[in-house]
């Protein structure tokens, strides 16, 4: 499976224009016309929707092996933002070429769905925790979904700000400050600039 959809991201990074954007890049926008796709080779970035009052809710992360901008199949217009949030090596391939591909190779076809119904997958759990768990049940599955173990203990790697915190969760950041300061007060977190330490098991319910 691996390499069929190496085998795909190959063939469509040979049609494709590539080039590095920085940190803080937009690469599409929420809304624009949807005329090509992209492929991500290094860094990493970050799909974003604009939701009430302003406020941003963070869908996925993107990494190596990964595309985005898959809806320009459709004709649609992009359902959503990506941002670079480290410096990305990435290829953009026309619309026209990833026709080209997919009508000529029905085994890459065949790949694409696949990775497309596993991103629908990914889209449905989102929506489904942000609709179900309230603020602090998304906070705890955030930490343990992003926890690593380091020198003995459990660490949610950085910098993690309390605005970015915010926008995965879809909560307001004034509520992700007041949970990170009850949690750090029960000796259950300690924060840095860097990292976010899990000093012991977080409370099932705040």
């Amino acid at each position: 499976m691996v390499e069929q959809a190496d085998a795909l991201l190959t063939e469509l990074a040979r049609r494709g224009e590539t080039r590095t954007w920085e940190p803080g890049s937009t690469v599409v926008t929420e809304n624009e016309v949807a005329d090509c796709m992209y492929i991500v080779h290094t860094g990493a970035l970050r799909a974003v929707v604009a939701g009430d009052a302003g406020r941003v809710v963070e869908l996925d992360t993107l990494g190596p092996g990964e595309f985005f901008g898959e809806l320009m199949l459709s004709g649609e217009r992009r359902s959503a933002s990506v941002q670079v949030t480290a410096r990305a090596l990435l290829t953009r391939v026309p619309r026209t070429a990833v026709d080209e591909v997919l009508a000529s190779r029905p085994d890459l076809a065949l790949q694409m769905i696949q990775r497309l119904v596993q991103r629908v997958r990914t889209l449905t759990h989102t929506v489904t925790r942000l609709a179900s768990v309230d603020v602090y049940g998304r906070l705890v599955g955030l930490f343990e979904a992003l926890a690593m173990d380091e020198q003995g203990l459990r660490v949610v790697p950085g910098p993690m700000s309390q605005a970015r915190i915010a926008e995965r969760l879809g909560a307001s950041r004034a509520m992700v400050n007041r949970l990170l300061q009850d949690l750090a007060r029960g000796g259950y977190i300690e924060v840095t600039r860097e990292r976010i330490v899990l000093l012991k098991k977080l409370p099932p319910r705040w």
